[in-house]
């Protein structure tokens, strides 16, 4: 033991000396013998901390600790030890521990120390509710206080505790706010700090605090009160609602005490008046509001409550705006404020405001008894009544809103008068009159004198119309009232003029009333209004009349009547611009005045103004959406503007409005008809007129001349889109209604312009002139007064004889009219249109831009005559009479530039008048209208036919040049350009007929007749050259481009050419020749019959073209053509019957030629098949012989012999035969390589069974190489032969052979493998040799080669399809036969066989249709479509 206290001691020393290594060696020689020496580790631990060992010092501490916790000194060791080492929340725990040892002590001093202490470090480690714990530890109750000797003093306790919980709280405050605005979707500024203030105030112990030094101090504490009253506010907000109320009467009570001792706190009374619950701004104490405006008078409330007692004592509501801005700018939110003007804004009768700040103070005080806890209930009613007033006073579409806000009121407060009061008001303007007498008589319940009830029960009679118990009523109310008021002076006197005689008449009574009324209250407005009724019905005093209006007017401009009858008197005054100042003031005073929103409209509309009538409808139909007339007014506006669409939907919902509405029904088409919709205008047309027969007004004259003009412009499109007859049905409709119209008003200019320009449309589809109503045009003509020409200084007579023609035997049957019949019917069309133009002149008055027109359209008709006169084969009389009409057109158009001489149009039209007739007056109108309008395409292109007329073709290409520049898409100058190329002989032409032709969509005449014969000549120019070139090397097959492919466009063309001339022969012959390259004979025929039918007409009429060598000639053509295509028909009798005609034609004594060489084969050929074969073999003989007299025809000798070797041997007699030998024989003499005599010989041979002819004739096939057959013979005959000699010779292999050694020569021609496909399909099933299948891959191989082509006649690929199907089908027979031979099969094989034998008969029905498809014409494709189709029912 000595040895650990000499060890100890020396530690000690050592550490005195601050030698604490040393001490650390003395430490450790006592722990080595006695580990658990508590001095030696509190030595040990020292010594540690003094030399930096950290750990090791504070284990050393915590172990002696362990082994002694009761002795201080290892605590007091670590204790300086962390607070040495700033551990401060290790410091912390042992210092709670030593309080803890201390306070069991009853030694307080150490505690207090201690506690001192943690105070400390709880603040400035920032643990303020640890402080606070440990401060409110000095305070009575705490143990620390109990054994403490010295007490502290409480009060700088409490102090220090509010400084620190205030300091705790902003902390908290400032910080929760910084983090939250930071978070996703944390909100608003304002939401955040709320939402940290109420957590905050639910948990602060502030308040107890300021409560606690209150206690103590109640004396000189108005600050701390000031605090207390304002955390009690905070804190009411933010705790639970069953705890509100607590802590509302305290806060009244603190606001109260404060007031009572004149605390100079603006929040005190604020409080107490925030929690006043008072239905008017009156209800509120004014003795606590007078001291807190004359405390503290610049605040928000100050300002309101001093802008309300203004108000009371009188001053305007416009004298008090800027106070009441200034408070609202400092309170936004304040409730009191909102009742205040709420309330001022009714009474100055500012109703949409009033509603507005009535409605947002509702939801202020909603929220504001939702914080507080406190009901407001009546401070809500009253807002909620201000509302009901509000929009009752708006709008009539507010009162159920209204009515609910009433209602809702009564039932928390049902003796309120002014709900019941309002209730009555509503239920009487929405005439539920029993209703409103039991609301008034529920006022008057509460109150019997309440004269405004009163009142309304005598103002509810009155609406009733019982105006004696009304008179009683309301006398009754201005008798017991001290003074009456203006309401029930004005209500009375209107009562008395309603109630009609000596009431109204006399001024004891009606005119009392209201004058005394206006006096009373100048700003009566319904008194002025009904002083205007009196002075203007009774007194008869216009004058008068209108000032009072006026002045009622001025006073309210919401007054209806006054508006109404003022606008009136302005109208009538020609103050159009006074109404609509009226109109617009109406509105702007009433939004929904409808009334005046729709004259507004209408006169808007009337001023051009479109956009505002527009926007005038629209808000009439937001207040009122069915409003018919609205829709009506708003879809004209649209309408003027162009929006279509939106004015159709408009008339449409307009009609669905007014049902019966002719107007709407009218409208509705008229929209259709600017949108070019003319089927559906025509239909709505019909339907406007049947509702106007319905209303009594069976003649519509608006729906008649829509129907008129739908039909007219129907027309034009038809034509446009290439429907000739169409346009020419719709135009003979448009003057059966014309008719109907000028019936029913001869003076409608508008009728006789429809007339003229349905006429001049006539022109356009001669072909379909038997459509024309001429019946209408009689009656038309008979209703032209017979002064017409003469005054407009036309000679009487000039149109009487077509006139008369006209009226008393129109054409008739003109389907097949002759040109002098279709001609005389277009010179009673004409005549009838420019005598309706003249009409229209007439009634326009032969002035202005309009005259200018109608001498125009007047001139075209004459101008038009004047070409139906030059037109050929007209008679003699007819055409005498060109000149004059010439000359009248002319005339026409210079009296037309008189009225517009800068009109281009009209010098355009001169110009072409002129055109044959003078060359430089033509010029000279072409250049004017050029002048006027340097932008026209029109003028150039016509300019360039006149240059090309005068052979001035560089000229002419630059004006066409320049009419494209203007406008690319003109078609009328790309024809003149072609028409420069085809005189210049240049191949440019063809191509820009093409697109003369395509651009005008074939509506221009020379660009399709010009289109289809350049092109017929290109292909004839190119087949020729294809012809010269056939027989070199390399030109097998000649051109790639097909006829059918090259003339397809050109015969549209054509067609449309001929729908507008139809009496054209020359176009009639290439639309039949371009037909006959279709392999259509039959179209062809039609054709050339038709030409022939108007040659033959001409020839009846004896016009002087008839009789010349030229007709005889062209006759003698389309008899010769006409004979071709009968003869491809198969129509023999018919083909020799035209070509006699045209030999006949031709002559006798006339040079052989080519041409009469070939009527002579034609004919012989027709014979042959006819069976005439003596006149065959006639036939024949002479073109043979004329083929010697011709140079140049011997290969063609050569097939002529043969053809008559053919005929030869059809007479069949044995010298024929011979003879057909010999002629072959000798044929093949002079021309070794002509196959089709060799052809002959083998037929012959194999005909007759002859083996050695047919050997030998073959034998001279296979003499020539393969390469010298193929040019010799392009359709590869001699293979065909070759295998028919061995099928003659029952060798079936040989002859397969043949056609596949033809084939593996060469393999790309179809044609070799459909022969193949053919005559494997005729011997298989005879044979047997090979099946079908072989036959159908060589026809699939067939039409895949076809396919390939470039260049692909329909007729081939129809063929390959159909033969393809015929083989399939015997494919599935032949399959289906070794199916029925099948013995002991399981059914799943034969349901397997069965399936593919339907997808078999499936492809070949498909490949039939496709056949049909490629050539329609064909009818061998329909045929094997029928057997496929009935092959695939049978399968079903």
């Amino acid at each position: 033991m000595s040895t650990v206290k000499v060890n100890l001691k020396n530690a000690r020393e050592s550490i005195a000396a601050k030698n604490y290594d040393e001490a650390l060696q003395w430490t450790e020689k006592v722990l080595y013998s006695d580990s658990e020496n508590y001095m030696a580790l509190v030595f040990s631990g020292l010594a540690h901390q003094n030399l930096g060992h950290a750990d090791k010092g504070e284990m050393a501490f915590k172990r002696a600790i362990s082994i002694n916790p009761e002795l201080p000194l290892a605590r007091d060791g670590l204790i300086n030890f962390y607070d040495k080492m700033k551990k401060w929340d290790e410091l912390i725990l042992e210092l709670e521990k030593v309080l803890e040892t201390h306070l069991k002590t009853p030694d307080g001093s150490k505690a207090l120390t201690t506690t001192g202490r943690l105070i400390e470090l709880y603040t400035t480690q920032e643990q303020p509710d640890k402080a606070i714990e440990k401060i409110q530890s000095f305070l009575p109750g705490s143990t620390l206080y109990d054994i403490l000797e010295e007490k502290p003093n409480q009060m700088e306790t409490l102090r220090k505790l509010a400084e620190l919980q205030e300091k705790t709280d902003g902390e908290f405050f400032d910080r929760e706010v910084r983090l939250r605005r930071g978070r996703l979707g944390g909100g608003t500024l304002e939401q955040v700090q709320n939402a940290v203030r109420n957590e905050l105030y639910t948990k602060s112990e502030l308040g107890s605090t300021y409560e606690s030094i209150l206690k103590l101090d109640p004396e000189n504490n108005g600050d701390l009160e000031q605090k207390l009253l304002n955390f009690y506010i905070n804190k009411m907000e933010a705790i639970a609602l069953d705890k509100k109320s607590a802590i509302r009467d305290k806060a009244l009570e603190l606001a109260s005490k404060m007031v009572r001792e004149d605390t100079a706190s603006a929040l005190a009374y604020e409080t107490l008046l925030k929690f006043t619950d008072a239905a008017k701004p009156s209800d509120y104490d004014s003795n606590l509001q007078e001291q807190y405006i004359s405390n503290f008078p610049t605040t928000g409330l100050s300002k309101v409550i001093q802008a309300q007692m203004h108000f009371e004592n009188g001053e305007s509501r416009e004298d008090l705006v800027e106070v009441l801005d200034e408070g609202f700018k400092l309170e936004p939110n304040l409730v009191y404020g909102y009742l205040v003007v709420s309330w001022m804004d009714y009474d100055t009768k500012d109703y949409d405001s009033g509603l507005e700040h009535a409605t947002v103070g509702r939801d202020l005080v909603v929220k504001l008894a939702a914080s507080t806890g406190f009901s407001f209930s009546r401070m809500r009613r009253s807002f909620e009544l201000c509302m009901a007033h509000c929009q009752v006073k708006i709008s009539s579409k507010l009162t159920e809103s209204a009515l609910a806000l009433y209602e809702g009121i009564i039932k928390e407060d049902n003796d309120n008068m002014d709900a019941h009061q309002g209730i009555g008001l509503v239920k009487s303007a929405d005439g539920h009159y029993p209703e409103a007498t039991e609301a008034f008589e529920r006022v008057l319940a509460l109150d019997p004198n309440n004269i405004p009830a009163k009142s309304e029960l005598g103002w509810i009679a009155y609406l009733q119309q019982d105006y004696g118990q009304a008179e009683e009523r309301l006398r009754e109310v201005v008798e017991m009232s001290e003074e009456p008021r203006a309401l029930d002076l004005y209500r009375l006197g209107r009562t008395y003029y309603d109630m009609g005689g000596e009431y109204r008449e006399n001024s004891e009574y009606s005119h009392a009333q209201l004058i005394a009324a206006a006096k009373l209250d100048p700003t009566c407005a319904g008194a002025f209004t009904y002083l205007g009724h009196y002075y203007r019905e009774v007194v008869q005093d216009e004058t008068r009349a209108e000032k009072c209006y006026q002045h009622a007017f001025s006073l309210d401009p919401r007054e209806g009547d006054a508006g109404r009858y003022l606008s009136d008197y302005l109208l009538s005054s020609d103050s159009l611009e006074g109404a609509t100042d009226v109109y617009q003031k109406v509105i702007d005073a009433d939004s929904k005045a409808n009334w005046a929103l729709s004259r507004l409209g209408f006169a808007e509309l009337s001023r051009g103004n479109n956009l505002e009538a527009m926007s005038a409808f629209q808000k009439l139909l937001r207040n009122d959406i069915k409003d018919g007339l609205a829709w009506e007014g708003v879809a004209e506006a649209y309408q003027h503007e162009g929006r279509y669409m939106a004015a159709l939907k408009a008339f449409t919902r307009m009609k669905e409005l007014l049902p019966e509405s002719t107007v709407a029904a009218y409208h509705i088409s008229r929209v259709h008809q600017r949108l070019g919709m003319y089927p559906e205008a025509i239909e709505h047309y019909r339907g406007a007129l049947e509702s106007a027969e319905k209303n009594q007004d069976p003649q519509h004259i608006p729906s008649l001349m829509g129907m008129a003009e739908s039909y007219l412009e129907q027309g034009k499109e038809f034509f446009v889109s290439g429907y000739y007859g169409r346009s020419a049905e719709s135009c003979g409709h448009a003057l059966d209604y014309a008719l109907q119209l000028l019936n029913l008003d001869s003076q409608l200019m508008s009728a006789w312009k429809l007339v003229g320009d349905a006429c001049i449309a006539y022109r356009s589809v001669l072909k379909y002139l038997h459509l024309c109503p001429f019946d209408v045009l009689s009656g038309i003509a008979s209703i032209v007064p017979t002064d017409t020409n003469t005054l407009l200084h036309f000679p009487a007579e000039l149109d009487q004889a077509l006139l008369e023609s006209a009226q008393s035997s129109p054409p008739t049957d003109l389907y097949n009219a002759t040109t002098e019949q279709s001609s005389h019917a277009l010179d009673i069309i004409f005549t009838v249109a420019g005598m309706a133009y003249k009409r229209a002149n007439i009634l326009n008055g032969n002035e202005g831009h309009q005259a200018s027109h109608c001498w125009y359209d007047i001139a075209l008709t004459y101008y038009y005559r004047y070409e139906n006169a030059t037109r050929k084969n007209r008679t003699a009389e007819a055409a005498g009479r060109a000149s004059l009409w010439l000359s009248v057109a002319i005339r026409c158009l210079k009296a037309s530039l008189q009225f517009e001489e800068e009109s281009p149009m009209v010098w355009n039209a001169l110009g072409v008048a002129a055109l044959t007739s003078n060359t430089k007056i033509s010029q000279h109108a072409f250049i004017k209208a050029i002048e006027y309008d340097p932008k026209d395409a029109v003028p150039w292109s016509n300019l360039g036919f006149l240059y090309i007329l005068n052979s001035e073709l560089d000229l002419a290409l630059k004006a066409f040049t320049t009419a494209q520049t203007l406008d690319p898409s003109f078609a009328q100058a790309w024809t003149g350009q072609a028409c420069v190329a085809s005189l210049w002989g240049s191949d440019e032409s063809t191509a820009l007929y093409a697109h003369a032709c395509e651009s005008s969509t074939a509506s221009v005449l020379e660009a399709n007749y010009g289109y289809a014969v350049n092109t017929f000549t290109d292909m004839l120019t190119r087949l020729h050259k294809t012809s010269t070139s056939a027989s070199t090397p390399g030109n097998k097959k000649g051109s790639s481009v097909s006829a059918t492919n090259l003339l397809v466009t050109p015969a549209f063309a054509l067609s449309k050419y001929l729908d507008q001339r139809p009496r054209d022969v020359a176009g009639w012959n290439l639309l039949g020749l371009i037909r006959e390259r279709f392999l259509q004979p039959e179209g062809a025929a039609e054709c050339f019959l038709i030409a022939i039918r108007i040659m033959n007409e001409e020839e009846a009429e004896g016009t002087e073209a008839a009789l010349n060598n030229e007709h005889r000639r062209r006759k003698m053509m389309l008899h010769h053509n006409v004979a071709r295509a009968f003869l491809a028909m198969q129509d023999y009798v018919g083909a020799v019957e035209a070509y006699e005609i045209s030999l006949e034609l031709e002559g006798l004594d006339v040079v052989p030629s080519v041409i009469r060489t070939c009527k002579h084969l034609g004919a012989g050929l027709a014979l042959y098949y006819a069976g005439e074969l003596e006149r065959s073999l006639a036939m024949f003989e002479v073109a043979l012989g004329e083929t010697e007299q011709i140079a140049g025809m011997e290969q063609s000798r050569d097939d002529v012999v043969v053809l008559l070797s053919q005929v030869l041997w059809a007479l069949g007699g044995d010298e024929q035969r011979a003879a057909a030998k010999d002629e072959l024989f000798r044929c093949i003499a002079q021309s070794p390589s002509h196959l089709p005599a060799i052809f002959g010989l083998s037929a012959m041979g194999l005909v007759q069974n002859d083996e050695t002819l047919a050997t030998a004739a073959l034998k001279e096939i296979l003499k020539f190489s393969r390469q010298e057959l193929a040019e010799m013979d392009p359709e590869m005959r001699s293979d065909r032969m070759i295998s028919q000699y061995y099928s003659l010779l029952n060798e079936s292999k040989l002859s397969i052979e043949s056609l596949s050694k033809s084939i593996h020569q060469a393999p790309t021609e179809a044609i070799l493998w459909r022969r193949l496909a053919e005559h494997l399909s005729s011997t298989s099933g005879t044979t047997g040799s090979t099946p079908y299948s072989v036959a159908q891959s060589n026809a699939q191989a067939t039409l895949d080669l076809l396919k390939g082509k470039d260049s692909l006649e329909a007729n081939d690929l129809s063929r390959g399809y159909s033969h393809l199907a015929g083989t399939l089908l015997l494919a599935d027979e032949e399959k289906q036969q070794k199916v029925r031979g099948w013995k002991n099969v399981k059914k799943e094989k034969l349901d397997e066989e069965e399936r593919a034998s339907r997808e078999r008969v499936s492809k070949a029905l498909v490949m039939a249709q496709h056949g049909v498809m490629a050539a329609p014409w064909r009818r061998e494709a329909w045929q094997v479509v029928g057997v496929t189709v009935q092959e695939a029912l049978q399968k079903q």
